[in-house]
């Protein structure tokens, strides 16, 4: 299967648990860790490819920001985890900051220092040497018999 196929793919069948999520009441909750990390996995690629970081981390939160890591960690995507885990450490001084009333409000409190790292960061990530899909497709196929859609 080529590069192109297995991203087609990885798209398709983690899209299914994003969904899964959606339209659950429970949300999360209503998927089980390995649909956790499938769809946490396809939402930070979606998004950091999208608008960096910020805009993952914004938009999800730092329990999405967890299960991709333990995801990262599972497909052993060893430089994209030292990448977002720099980048986390960015804003984690933030985590309890009383200035913020929503998780948007994070760059507004980022140094030009802090802002400048997560974009060079976020270069990395979109250079990195990876391969996200075909790790995560790679593991998941075979653990819960992926079919090709």
């Amino acid at each position: 299967m080529s590069e192109q196929d297995i991203n087609d793919v990885w798209y398709e069948y983690a899209v299914l648990f994003v969904e899964k999520k959606n339209e659950s009441e429970q949300g999360w909750a209503s998927l089980t860790s390995n649909e956790q990390d499938i769809a946490a996995l396809w939402l930070l690629e979606a998004d950091v490819f999208n608008g960096g970081f910020i805009q993952f981390f914004c938009n999800w939160g730092e329990e999405v920001y967890r299960y991709a890591l333990r995801a990262l960690h599972i497909i052993d995507a060893t430089q994209v985890v030292e990448i977002i885990t720099s980048a986390y450490g960015c804003i984690e001084h933030l985590k309890e900051d009383e200035r913020l009333t929503e998780l948007w409000d994070i760059p507004k409190f980022l140094t030009k220092e802090q802002e400048q790292h997560l974009d060079a960061l976020d270069q990395q990530f979109w250079n990195n040497e990876d391969q996200i899909a075909e790790k995560a497709y790679g593991y998941y196929y075979g653990k819960l018999n992926m079919m090709i859609i």
